[in-house]
């Protein structure tokens, strides 16, 4: 009876804790996903239409986050603890977002000449990107693998997705909206409050007691022990691929659509509608099944075929279709690879904020690999080719090996 009430108080809390979790990330989610697609759009105007300057400032972040990851774990997650690095998190995107005001009223008060005197107001975004991903992504994740609930994960996960995906409906129709009414600057104004939001429900979880313990040099020999090759590959193919959904597909289509800020986002808004319920359905589906990994590849190969189809994309029409389907593909594979990812994460123990981190640099190198092919690609043939080899990245993702220990 005592282990059954102690049990159902365990589970309360995790559930507690989730929904703590849930809200924070959509609502920074929320911020994210109204400039998500528009931002790519921006630096591309910004820079003079140059896609490879768009790239290459991705590419930097990417670069100097996978370098300083280490750091920064030990140097702010271990010295003021999981709760605080994401109430910091917070600060740091939201003045991210700031920046990006200021640049916009600067731009449209004619004060750019050349592209040079661009870059350098550029410099500070991305110093303030690389402070909100070394404060934010390693807790956050460590967080969510230790206090949810492995039984339920799946569920839980394929909930917060859905609702992600409920706001990415909202969301672009919204910024489409004031874009082509109210101009960028009141949208990275809303994006700040957002932001700021989200404090309230990070201030609301328990101190997660993890202190990372490996050195520099030891994390890069673990990233890259032969033992764990295949989940390496999964998750650097995981970041390679989505360098192509998140960059390079708003610019391909806002050029297809001949600039309309609202087709773009009433579009995206249409097509992300329809999936909602689906990833409800996956999630609910996976928590009743044994092998997850499965699923994962099934899955993969559906989404791998979602890119080829892009690739073939002429007009609106075939963007709504093709952009469904592949959305509706992702579903099947990005439910239960999240779900096996925060499984082995929650099955390291101590080790789970090591084990994090390993991921996050596996997924910065399949970024910056990626980042570099599109900028071979762009000057020998035409964009969409791009999305062929996004195609073949997430095919990596079904490797991911839930018998493969980080940890010894």
């Amino acid at each position: 009876m005592a282990k059954r009430w102690r049990d159902r108080l365990v589970r309360k809390n995790l559930t507690y804790n989730f929904r703590m979790l849930y809200f924070a990330r959509i609502t920074i989610n929320s911020a994210t996903q109204l400039m998500g697609l528009f931002l790519p759009i921006f630096l591309y105007q910004f820079l003079d239409f140059s896609l490879s300057l768009v790239v290459i400032y991705y590419l930097i972040i990417d670069l100097l986050y996978l370098g300083l990851v280490v750091y920064g774990c030990r140097g702010i997650m271990n010295r003021w603890g999981i709760k605080k690095s994401l109430q910091l998190s917070i600060l740091f995107g939201a003045i991210y977002y700031g920046l990006f005001f200021f640049i916009n009223h600067y731009l449209l008060a004619g004060d750019f000449t050349a592209v040079g005197s661009k870059i350098w107001w550029l410099v500070p975004t991305i110093f303030l990107s690389l402070l909100f991903r070394l404060t934010h992504w390693i807790p956050f994740h460590t967080s969510l693998a230790t206090l949810t609930d492995r039984s339920i994960r799946a569920s839980q996960l394929s909930f917060l997705e859905a609702t992600i995906l409920a706001l990415g409906a909202v969301m672009p129709l919204v910024a489409g909206l004031a874009l082509e009414y109210l101009g960028y600057s009141w949208l990275f104004l809303l994006a700040i409050i957002i932001y700021l939001l989200s404090w309230l429900p990070f201030s609301r979880l328990p101190q997660v007691e993890e202190k990372f313990s490996w050195s520099y040099g030891e994390t890069w020999h673990r990233l890259f022990s032969k033992k764990n090759k295949d989940s390496f590959l999964a998750y650097a193919g995981s970041g390679a691929e989505s360098v192509v959904g998140s960059v390079v597909w708003p610019i391909f289509i806002w050029q297809l659509l001949s600039g309309n800020y609202w087709q773009v986002g009433a579009i995206s808004s249409i097509i992300i509608i329809v999936t909602i319920v689906l990833q409800i359905m996956v999630g609910y589906f996976l928590d009743r099944l044994p092998n997850r990994r499965r699923w994962l590849r099934y899955g993969t190969w559906l989404y791998s075929l979602g890119w080829i189809l892009k690739a073939l994309i002429n007009n609106a029409l075939q963007v709504f279709l093709f952009s469904t389907y592949h959305n509706l593909s992702r579903v099947f594979a990005k439910t239960p690879f999240d779900a096996l990812n925060y499984d082995i994460a929650a099955d390291h123990g101590h080790y789970v904020d090591e084990y994090t981190v390993i991921r996050e640099m596996a997924i910065a190198i399949g970024k910056a690999i990626m980042s570099i092919l599109i900028l071979l690609v762009i000057p020998l043939m035409p964009l969409r080719w791009v999305f062929i080899v996004a195609a073949l990245a997430s095919l990596l993702m079904s490797l991911l090996n839930t018998e493969e220990i980080y940890n010894d």
